[in-house]
């Protein structure tokens, strides 16, 4: 049986992202800030292993303590281990001279912090595995394309990404190296969005151009962005491209697009 450690599973994509994943031949794990009841719901009608987790990521502390432990306990028998670190956050949007100082700590704690500690402890809790390790760190475009009142969001995006870098360096040395992929999931039609829409344009000056991006139905829907990200993650080739996007491939299949 596969393993699926989740984070942000509550709403928008990873709420999405775990109603696919549930399924009654894999273990699905679970962390996120509020309960998702329509989640539990759905694992007791298809007779799915959840396990859910309520924890703020942004506490650093408590987050390593669960994160050591469900690592710990991982089955060694599992027919493959997966980490997707989703959970993240857009606030605080202003400009680099006023931003707010408990804001930018709980997105450098979120955004990062919580996915590089939950990365070093699967790493750690997985060295003897002898199946197949996978990281997936959503990323996103905002990681590679700079917007004004977006430093916080973009740079910890962007450091997501080195991460990844590095970790791909020092996995390919040793024996079983554990895969892994900062990916992009293109513009998704969720909370994160709605709160983005709604900005003054003095803190984001590209608020019209997401605007707009709803307005002309140009926006992924969180199901359809976790459909395609599932498919993503089932590539064979999966940690050959570390930092990626998921609008490079075809929407129909796990293969690249001619």
């Amino acid at each position: 049986m596969e393993v699926v450690i989740l984070t942000g599973a509550s709403r928008g994509l990873g709420a999405a992202l775990a109603d696919q994943l549930l399924s009654s031949e894999r273990r699905l794990v679970c962390i996120a800030r509020k309960p998702n009841p329509l989640l539990e719901q759905k694992a007791r009608d298809r007779k799915a292993w959840l396990d859910y987790y309520l924890q703020d990521l942004t506490e650093i502390e408590a987050s390593d303590m669960l994160a050591q432990s469900i690592c710990d306990e991982l089955p060694a028998d599992a027919s493959r281990l997966t980490l997707i670190n989703n959970a993240g956050m857009v606030e605080p949007v202003a400009r680099a001279s006023a931003l707010p100082n408990d804001q930018l700590v709980r997105a450098l704690n979120l955004n990062v912090a919580a996915a590089m500690l939950f990365s070093s402890r699967f790493l750690k809790g997985t060295e003897d595995f002898a199946g197949e390790r996978r990281i997936l760190n959503i990323s996103s475009g905002a990681a590679r394309s700079p917007y004004a009142g977006w430093s916080v969001y973009c740079a910890t995006k962007a450091a997501l990404d080195m991460f990844s870098r590095c970790v791909k360096l020092e996995e390919a040395v040793r024996p079983n190296p554990a895969r892994i992929v900062s990916l992009a999931p293109g513009v998704v039609d969720t909370d994160m969005q709605a709160t983005v829409r709604e900005l003054d344009p003095e803190d984001f000056p590209n608020v019209e151009r997401f605007r707009n991006l709803k307005a002309t139905n140009q926006l992924a829907s969180a199901e359809e962005a976790a459909r395609r990200i599932v498919l993503y993650m089932a590539r064979a080739d999966f940690g050959t491209t570390e930092v990626d996007d998921v609008r490079n491939y075809s929407t129909s299949s796990e293969q690249p697009s001619s």
